[in-house]
């Protein structure tokens, strides 16, 4: 992986800019810091400002494991072109199939009666995936093996681990692998960026529609090419991305000169 905010990382964010490709963000994580509390999760104020920036640059999604509606609302102001949820599954537009719903419903209560006694968990069911949650129990890996033991009784399901949570979605649901290609032929684009810092992300970072894969923390094995450091750098590429917009446009000035104007 390399640091994407470097000399080679601005000439591969100019070329994006160039061809005019799609922007796609994971929330948790990527946008706003990890909590514990998932209910405050919230971007910075300046995060807010920059993307809200970046969405009027370039065509901007955001795809989340958090319910459509949770995560849009946490948007608000930024002119997205579309918000998708639950991991892929619970698209930015176009009918939603209800079949799923229904099966993870189910699951939901099968986990609950199954995991009544493990102290620790929580079920959220998100509509279209289960979010079974386990940073407050004391022995956690002895807490997520139980879990995915349950959840490998469920048939047609599939889990993926996050921080802190094992994550539940029907099998022959979409990824955000797939929203990512959804879009760009909605679109019409024949490329994008995502940014993500979790496992759940690998499945857009493979993508064959993703030229630039941003991994928010360096991990070997990732199928992102590009990193930054932390969370906290996201405000920095998404000023590079500014940047590198302005200079697609023929922009003659220096990039100091812009960063300091964004940050006046």
């Amino acid at each position: 992986m390399q640091p994407i905010l470097s000399h080679q990382g601005a000439e591969v964010l100019l070329s994006l800019a160039s061809d005019r490709g799609l922007l796609a963000f994971d929330f948790d994580g990527t946008l706003a810091p990890l909590v514990e509390d998932r209910n405050a999760a919230a971007m910075r104020n300046e995060t807010r400002r920059l993307l809200r920036m970046v969405a009027l640059l370039y065509p901007c999604a955001v795809i989340s494991g958090r319910a459509r509606e949770d995560v849009t609302r946490r948007l608000e102001s930024v002119p997205l072109v579309a918000v998708v949820g639950n991991h892929g599954a619970e698209a930015g537009s176009g009918p939603l199939e209800r079949s799923l719903r229904e099966a993870v419903a189910q699951w939901g209560e099968r986990l609950r009666r199954r995991l009544a006694d493990a102290k620790g968990i929580e079920v959220e069911d998100k509509g279209f995936s289960l979010a079974l949650h386990y940073r407050q129990a004391t022995r956690q890996q002895d807490t997520k093996d139980r879990i995915l033991v349950a959840v490998d009784e469920l048939e047609g399901a599939a889990a993926f681990e996050g921080h802190g949570v094992v994550n539940v979605a029907p099998a022959r649901a979409p990824t955000k692998g797939d929203a990512l290609e959804a879009l760009c032929r909605r679109l019409a684009v024949n490329l994008a960026a995502f940014v993500g810092d979790d496992v759940t992300d690998e499945e857009a970072f493979r993508s064959p529609v993703v030229r630039v894969g941003i991994r928010v923390g360096e991990a070997p094995g990732s199928a992102a090419q590009y990193f930054v450091a932390d969370q906290r750098e996201v405000d920095a590429l998404l000023r590079a991305l500014i940047v590198a917009r302005l200079r697609a446009d023929g922009y003659k000035g220096s990039s100091e000169g812009v960063l300091r104007a964004l940050k006046s």
